[in-house]
């Protein structure tokens, strides 16, 4: 099969294989992985847990769905993509179910972390269907499109949330038939042909050279870096903003449902990157994260910097990733698989670090200078990204 070439028996349109990717996007990684930070809050008081404890959980749900991406990167040309990713978003759905039906905080962990495997298995298979079943005009602006899949999912989590009031078992168990709903659809329209790899296995063998190379040193340290910005905003923004700010119920929901409305617009980052160039894309990009990080830890109390805020933080925490996805793309373009899989080894091992790192340093900076530190790791990111020429 060419790598233009849509699959043979079952063509799909490349707005249709969006529309449906984007949606198995929401489930494994909006509901999956970052719905936990809306609700720490809640699980806090409702099973007197502490931060330390809720960190671990969101570390382990991150450390899983590092394990899943090493595993799913190695096999996902020997699998039917379709197959595979309706796989994940299966994996999600009964870890949603079991922490939305778990009385006890022990199974409710246990469903968070069962959810956050999705994701990894996801994303591989994924990006190798981007490569070999879309035209080669559609594969750059499909990576910006997946790539803020999340933030729908986000939307749904805050409005089930926000409906559900105090009963926030009635949102996980939502979001869990909406990804039911969302993998019913996929296995009805989504191809499910295999990807013929067996040339590009041979050309292409996995191998610590193939990843070891001092090219490649400012995108793994830009992914590291991503992933401490990423993980400790969406866990721990909402607590910092109830702890040191006036935000109380609904209006964390509320915040939480801006963030993904404000992520909307990286569906297009595709298009924005081939507009700009991928250079000055992300020095843009990191410089409104740290304005959002900044925002959050110096106005806590000042409702229009709070929202601000999670505008900035909602759309660059999706463009950081769309921008780091493509650069690390074009360095494996012949195993698109290796390369997501080089981003979300790098990125989830810091998200790993990220909160549990949080947790033990609140004790001795506070949320507040922790989050202005942050601010500046951000900008320091500004010089350091893509040192290539702006390639598209």
């Amino acid at each position: 099969m060419e790598a233009s070439q849509f699959a043979t028996h079952r063509p799909v349109h490349p707005v249709v294989f969006l529309i449906l990717t984007i949606g198995m996007t929401s489930v494994t990684y909006g509901f999956g992985r970052y719905a936990f930070g809306l609700f720490l809050p809640v699980l806090r008081d409702d099973f007197a847990a502490t931060t330390f404890e809720l960190g671990a959980i969101a570390s382990v749900n991150a450390a899983t769905y590092l394990i899943s991406t090493l595993l799913a990167s190695a096999v996902a040309i020997y699998f039917r993509p379709t197959i595979m990713m309706t796989m994940a978003s299966a994996i999600t759905v009964i870890g949603l179910f079991i922490a939305g039906l778990s009385p006890e905080f022990s199974g409710v962990a246990c469903g968070i972390i069962t959810a956050g495997i999705g994701g990894g298995i996801l994303s591989p298979a994924l990006f190798e269907a981007i490569e070999h079943w879309l035209p080669e005009a559609w594969k750059v602006k499909a990576i910006g499109a997946v790539s803020a899949g999340a933030t729908p999912g986000m939307i749904i989590t805050a409005l089930a949330a926000y409906i559900a009031a105090d009963t926030w078992r009635m949102a996980w168990i939502t979001m869990a038939i909406v990804g039911l709903v969302v993998i019913m659809f996929s296995l009805m329209i989504l191809p499910r042909d295999s990807i013929s790899r067996s040339s590009v296995v041979t050309k292409v063998p996995i191998s610590w050279g193939l990843f070891v190379k001092r090219e490649h040193l400012r995108l793994y340290f830009a992914l590291l870096v991503y992933g401490i910005l990423f993980s400790v905003y969406l866990t721990f923004s909402v607590d910092l903003l109830k702890q040191v700010g006036n935000m109380v119920p609904p209006h964390d929901r509320l915040f939480w449902a801006l963030l993904g409305v404000a992520g909307l617009p990286a569906i297009f980052n595709g298009l924005a990157i081939s507009s700009v160039g991928l250079r000055w894309f992300l020095r843009l990009i990191f410089t409104a994260c740290a304005l959002s990080y900044a925002l959050l830890a110096l106005a806590p109390t000042h409702l229009g910097a709070v929202l601000v805020s999670a505008v900035l933080f909602g759309y660059t925490s999706i463009a950081i990733g769309s921008g780091l996805l493509v650069w690390s793309i074009s360095k494996f373009k012949e195993r698109p698989s290796l390369g997501s899989g080089a981003v979300f080894f790098l990125f989830s091992s810091t998200t790993i670090v990220g909160p549990t790192l949080f947790s033990a340093l609140l004790p001795l900076m506070g949320s507040t200078s922790i989050f202005v530190a942050l601010a500046a790791l951000s900008m320091l990111m500004v010089p350091l990204s893509a040192p290539e020429r702006n390639f598209q």
